[in-house]
Formats: structure tokens, sequence, C-alpha cells
């Protein structure tokens, strides 16, 4: 993957939502990648997460996920499987109240996020989109009348 910084920041005690940066996705794309990373020192305890998300101006078209926030970097996904109306949007990051009790302490939460946009691969049946089970000790019976099939067991 090719990663493209989006932004880095740092959240402040009063920071309900801050707005990363604009990440714009390609024709065809359905999910997005992002690779969030604490670049603040470690300072002895654990962060929490916080919401990520992508907003478009038709909303949150690919959802919200949590995003922890480690000194090693992480990879996320924003998709519900389908590609949205709108290819132009923002990154979001919402701390939530655990992280802003210790930055109320004067203890700095710095985040860079970088995303990548593509196609989630699916698995699809050459058949149609129907799938086969074998049956151990069984047959399958179809019933014209009704449409049914039935596991004869």
């Amino acid at each position: 993957m090719s990663f493209t910084e989006v932004g880095a920041f740092t959240v402040g005690p009063t920071d309900s939502l801050v707005e990363v940066g604009s990440f714009d996705l390609e024709e065809g794309d359905d999910t997005i990648w992002f690779e969030v990373q604490r670049t603040s020192p470690d300072q002895g305890w654990p962060w929490s997460y916080g919401l990520l998300s992508w907003r478009s101006s038709f909303g949150l078209e690919l959802g919200t996920c949590k995003a922890y926030c480690t000194k090693e970097g992480e990879i996320y996904k924003l998709t519900v499987g389908k590609e949205p109306r709108s290819l132009e949007g923002t990154v979001y990051y919402e701390p939530r109240s655990y992280n802003l009790a210790w930055i109320k302490k004067d203890y700095n939460l710095t985040l860079s996020i970088s995303a990548e946009s593509g196609v989630t691969a699916g698995a699809t049946s050459p058949f149609g989109g129907n799938v086969a089970y074998p049956v151990v000790g069984g047959t399958w019976g179809y019933a014209a009348e009704s449409g049914l099939l039935r596991l004869k067991l």
C-alpha cells in the first residue's frame, strides 16, 4: 500500500472533534485504510482510543471505527461494502474522555494519520452467487410444488 499523509495534530484538553485533513477516494473505491501512529513520547500510561471517521457531503458514508493510540502505529479500515456517493471528504478524529483526562494533566497526545483508498476484495461465486455445502449421511431433495429444498437425513 502507498499511504498518503492526511495530517499530524496534537489533541488539546477542550478538543471534542479534530479535523485532520481532506482525503479523496479514487473512482470505484469503497474502502479507506488508515495508518494511525502516536508521535508523542511514551509517558508511562496507556492511551485509549479515539473515533476515526471520513465525512463526505453525504455524512459518514464509510462508518466510524475505534483507532488506538500506539507508538508503533496500527492500520484501520473504513468500509460499508459499497462505493460512497461522494469521493471527496475530510478525515476526523474524536478523542475519548479517558484520553482527555490525561491531556488535562498536561500530557500531550500527538498523532499522525495517513490514508490509502481502494476496493475491498469480495468473494463471489462463478455460479451466480450460490453456495453449495456437501451433506454427509444425507441428501438434498427439491419439492417442485413448494419450491423448497429439503435436507433428507
